[in-house]
């Protein structure tokens, strides 16, 4: 017999060192040590060598989900880790993940760094070792360190701290895609990459196994599509844009042509109006010339009838010549007459001035005379004021030593400042007292309130569930409060919400839950579930479980009916028992399996054990105080069950017991004990207030004594001051008195040059006076004579008059005559004005492009002619009648619009034939290189199919619009089917693990990543395909030059295929393994004792 063992290269457990706990894997970040390992040779014999850049040589975690520490050496090529469920195989990816600054979302587990630090420690870090480039010196060693408190994380490359962007970069120029999922395959993300679009998994693949150029392409392809679609529709809605305004512009034809016609009236009126002004000129001129032709006539004939009448009207003018030499005289005689008047009074004026200040100098006396008894009373007061102070001078002060009354007052001072001291401190014992007071009120009213919560079923949960779970208490009281801005019912955690209908089976029905099953969420909708989750984990940093119930109740059925349960020893099943809202009993239906779940008060018998055995439909029961969980593992052979048994203990929760008696004790201590502390705290306030007031009583008194002191030193110092200041007021006061006789000497000499002035002023008032008799006597002889010079005029005009009685008939004649002179003077005038304002006129119309036109039309023409053409064309324009009268500009408005659309619409043209070449330029490239991929990828997917007698192909889906290109998988697993599409809905899951599994292995030669994780992707296979899987894996993943694979798995099926390059990680943990398990997992040995085994067979 062949050894099965003789290619198998083994190493011990000293190459990896791992102490796991027994918790069951748990979502939380971790972040790396400083220290730099180098990668050591592998204990199977593979060297270092062989890495890519970017692979992942070494890993080390501590304090990590499950881990205390471990580390883990890395082969180049494919890396098995195989180990029992619940070990710490998806932790390894989980690190991986978390190492190298990717999210957990990217894991499908836990969202929050936190949860993946290890229960009861405060931080986990990862060191992950990565292969350098050929360009640099050493290795690349990424570390992160989580720190559970606040979720914070501190990302290192070699030792340096540095930013999570750079490390981005960092992974970005490796190739490093974990975010891609067909690189990075972990267990919660196997159905979701069944569940790709066949656009997201062509997006996947080209980031998989596609060169970055490639990519690029692609990006600028799209980038250029959606330009193109938008130019397009640019382009159409411009062209419809163009279609439109000239539909409406051609609705406007009509009135536009009216509109036309009408304007050149209105053009033609305008030019027949500046024509008018034209003639109307030519007419003005002509008259004007008539009229002044007219005058030069007029005053010829004038002159002839003047001399003809000359010797007739010679004594006349004689006479006339007398009287108006006259009118001279009395005008003259009229003038002195009024200038004697105005003489006359300015000397009253001057009377009267002279009056005025003789009673100005009367006053001014009286003043000063006044004044000169008031400086005499100055005097003698200014005496008396001397005389006092020099008394006052005499009398010597008291004696008054400042610096002894400021040294009593400063004593007095040091006194009240110890006395504030003092109560300064006792002010902030009291503040001290009252805020301890405020506390224990607080303190009292909080206990108050649990000891009311105490006497109620929901009240005792609410405080259990606060000390269990406090984040969990707090999102309740939330959700309490914001009900209403959810799309359906949000429900709190089972723990308050569910009640057990027959306490008899409470603790079964709790022994089948875990912690967070009694204190989840549940939601009904995705968007509830991304509101709350929002809620809880980024706005109030909450650490609650949130699950998600979308199927009713009713679609859980029980598996055996309820006469067959009965038969088997069973009173019912666990949800017969436990009551609440329907959406969280679906949610613990789906996560529990309740519904499937019987329970029984009694033991079950050996028989009925066996009959539940063979039955394989109740895989979970609990009877008498014990839970059966049975676990089956067909792929293992019919044979293949364990069972496991543990005795549960008394329930936590949902308890009918009265009020816990210590707790109740407890609380009431607690409460009595701040009320004896509040009355010490009383106490203790009342004595430091009843000090505080002897402190003030005492400080008023020190306070009134300084203040008695001070004012005594005032007086004395006033006293002392007044007196030292006497000398100098005494000579101020001399001062004051010989500035007083010198002011009383000055008045005297005043006064008597005010009688002078006095005397003076009446000398002129007696002057002015009889210089205005003497005008008055002026004024008469200027009347006399006006009056004489008016009688002789009178005279000399009755004379005129005579003789013009007897020349009347001539002088009418000569009358007439100068009229008419007049009139033709005042015509030509009038029409000089009315020329003068026609040519301004015509001068304001003219142009050098008119003059010759309108000259031309204005010769032989009148005004009236003119007016006549004007009242013609404006009886045309009046007959033209549009139904817009806006037409026309609108029309041209149009016009307008239409050339710049239409400029517009060949730019876009333009631009779309250059979109259109860029695109063809690159889908000429792009096009046959992603052919030949996805023909590569075909090529080796169908050839895996045809391994295990199925078929399946890989093609590209090309629609017109770029966007919807795809990937397309097709398979098919029986012989009478046809190829069919790969989904979640047509394929079983061991059918979508297969296509998964081939479809990336037929990536493994050409990925474009440095490594590749896939995880427990072999889960629901049967062993025939399993095997014929791994066999294909093997082969691909340890061919040289490929990227590095992880394959992990809990399967331990024998004799599957070795290769030398690859390499099998074992992760033994639990419970009953002790601090040197991994030494002692000695797989040499183990494969001697297989081989001596094998041997003997």
């Amino acid at each position: 017999m062949s050894d099965p063992f003789r290619n198998l290269r083994l190493r011990g457990g000293e190459a990896s060192a791992d102490r796991s706990s027994n918790d069951s894997d748990e979502d939380v970040p971790a972040q790396p040590s400083s220290r730099r390992r180098v990668a050591r040779p592998a204990r199977n014999g593979q060297p270092v060598d062989g890495f890519q850049p970017g692979a992942i040589v070494r890993v080390k975690v501590r304090n990590f989900v499950t881990y205390e520490e471990a580390e883990f050496f890395l082969g180049p090529n494919l890396n098995m880790v195989i180990g029992p469920n619940g070990t710490g195989k998806s932790s390894l990816v989980c690190a991986i993940c978390l190492g190298l600054g990717y999210s957990p979302i990217n894991l499908g587990r836990a969202t929050q760094f936190s949860e993946y630090v290890k229960h009861g420690t405060d931080e986990a870090e990862i060191e992950i070792e990565l292969q350098r480039k050929p360009e640099d010196d050493e290795n690349y060693v990424v570390g992160l360190c989580i720190r559970r408190e606040d979720n914070n994380r501190r990302y290192t490359l070699n030792g340096q701290r540095i930013g999570h962007k750079e490390l981005m970069k960092l992974m970005h120029s490796l190739r490093i895609q974990i975010d891609n999922l067909c690189q990075f395959l972990p267990q919660d993300k196997v159905a979701e990459f069944a569940a790709l679009t066949p656009v997201e998994l062509l997006d996947k693949t080209l980031h998989a196994a596609a060169p970055e150029e490639m990519i690029q392409w692609r990006a600028e392809l799209k980038e250029l599509f959606q330009q193109q679609k938008e130019g397009q529709r640019s382009s159409e809605k411009t062209a419809e844009e163009i279609k439109r305004l000239k539909s409406r512009q051609q609705h406007l034809q009509t009135d536009v042509d009216k509109l036309r016609e009408k304007r050149a009236i209105q053009d033609e009126l305008e030019k027949l109006r500046k024509l008018r002004m034209v003639v109307r000129y030519d007419m003005a001129r002509q008259k004007f010339k008539e009229a002044k032709a007219r005058k030069t006539e007029t005053a010829r004939s004038l002159k002839q009838l003047e001399r003809s009448v000359a010797p007739a009207l010679e004594t006349v003018n004689k006479k006339q010549d007398y009287a108006s030499k006259i009118k001279l005289v009395v005008s003259d005689r009229k003038r002195r007459l009024q200038a004697a008047e105005q003489a006359a009074e300015a000397a009253a004026d001057q009377v009267e001035a002279a009056n005025t200040t003789a009673q100005h100098v009367v006053m001014s006396v009286d003043q000063e005379k006044k004044n000169i008894v008031e400086k005499k009373q100055r005097i003698s007061a200014v005496k008396k004021t001397i005389r006092h102070l020099e008394a006052q001078h005499r009398r010597t002060p008291p004696e008054f030593d400042a610096a002894d009354w400021n040294r009593r007052i400063r004593d007095e001072n040091h006194k009240l400042r110890e006395k504030d001291a003092e109560a300064d401190r006792i002010n902030e014992e009291l503040r001290q007292f009252d805020h301890q007071r405020r506390e224990l009120g607080d303190k009292f009213a909080r206990l108050k309130v649990v000891r009311q919560e105490l006497n109620s079923q929901e009240g005792q949960l609410l405080n259990q569930l606060k000390r269990i779970d406090p984040d969990a208490a707090r999102g309740w009281e939330w959700l309490q409060e914001n009900k209403g801005g959810f799309e359906k019912e949000v429900f709190g955690p089972p723990v308050l919400t569910c009640s057990v209908k027959d306490q008899r089976y409470s603790d079964h029905i709790q022994s089948m839950l875990q912690g967070n099953d009694f204190v989840c969420f549940t939601v009904q909708t995705k968007e509830d579930h991304k509101k709350l989750s929002d809620q809880f984990y980024r706005k109030m940093g909450l650490s609650v479980t949130i699950r998600s119930s979308f199927q009713p109740l009713d679609a859980y059925r029980p598996p055996l009916p309820r006469e067959e349960l009965a038969n088997l020893g069973f009173e019912g099943y666990a949800t017969d028992y436990i009551d609440g809202p329907e959406p969280v009993l679906a949610m613990l239906c789906a996560e529990k399996r309740l519904h499937a779940s019987a329970v029984s008060l009694g033991d079950v018998s050996d028989e009925q054990f066996d009959h539940i055995l063979r039955g394989e439909r109740l895989n979970q029961f609990a009877a008498g105080r014990k839970l059966y969980r049975i676990v089956r593992r067909r792929e293992y052979g019919p044979g293949a069950v364990s069972t496991r048994v543990q005795t549960f203990n008394k329930g936590r929760f949902w308890t009918e017991q009265a009020v816990d008696a210590p707790e109740r004790d407890d609380l009431e201590r607690q409460i009595s004990d701040i009320q004896d502390q509040g009355r010490v705290l009383a106490e203790s306030r009342n004595e430091k207030a009843r000090q505080k007031r002897e402190i003030d009583e005492q400080r008023e008194a020190i306070q009134r004594k300084i203040d008695e002191l001070q004012e005594q030193k005032n007086q004395l110092q006033r006293e002392y001051t007044r007196w030292q200041a006497l000398p100098l007021k005494i000579e101020t006061e001399q001062k004051a008195l010989e500035a007083a006789q010198a002011a009383h000497a000055e008045a005297r000499a005043r006064a008597l040059e005010l009688e002078k002035q006095h005397d003076k002023a009446v000398l002129e008032k007696a002057r002015a006076v009889l210089h205005h008799h003497k005008q008055i006597r002026a004024m008469r002889e200027a009347h006399q004579a006006l009056v004489e010079a008016q009688l002789i005029l009178m005279e000399a005009e009755s004379d005129v008059g005579a003789l013009k009685a007897r020349n009347t008939e001539v002088t009418q004649q000569l009358e007439k005559a100068r009229r008419e002179l007049q009139a033709v003077e005042e015509e030509l005038t009038r029409q000089r004005e009315i020329a003068a304002e026609a040519q301004a006129d015509a001068v304001s119309v003219l142009t050098e492009d008119n003059h010759e036109e309108i000259r031309a039309r204005a010769a032989g023409k009148t005004v009236e002619d003119v007016d006549s053409d004007i009242q013609v064309e404006t009886a045309k324009l009046d007959l033209i009648q549009a139904s817009n009268p806006a037409a026309l500009e609108e029309y041209e408005k149009y016009a307008e619009r239409i050339e710049t659309v239409e400029a517009q619409h060949q730019r876009q043209t333009s631009t779309l034939a250059e979109l259109g070449a860029r695109i063809e330029d690159i889908m000429s490239r792009w096009e046959p290189r992603l052919d030949e991929l996805v023909a590569e990828i075909n090529d080796a997917f169908s050839y895996n199919f045809e391994q295990i007698s199925c078929a399946g192909e890989v093609a590209v889906h090309k629609d017109e619009d770029f966007d919807k290109w795809a990937i397309e998988i097709r398979v098919k697993f029986r012989e009478n089917e046809t190829l069919q599409r790969l989904d979640q809905h047509r394929q079983s899951g061991g059918e979508r693990a297969v296509s998964t599994i081939f479809y990336l292995m037929a990536l493994q030669s050409m990925a474009q990543a440095p490594f590749r994780v896939v995880d427990e992707i072999n889960q629901g296979m049967d062993p025939r395909n399993e095997r014929m899987v791994h066999e294909r894996m093997v082969e691909v993943a340890c061919r040289e030059h490929t990227s590095q694979y992880f394959l992990i798995t809990p399967k331990l099926l024998s004799g599957l295929k070795y290769d030398e390059r690859m390499r099998v990680h074992t992760i033994v943990s639990g419970e009953n393994v002790d601090e040197r398990g991994t030494e002692k997992m000695d797989f040499r040995r183990f494969a001697g004792i297989q081989r001596r085994l094998a041997g003997r067979a």
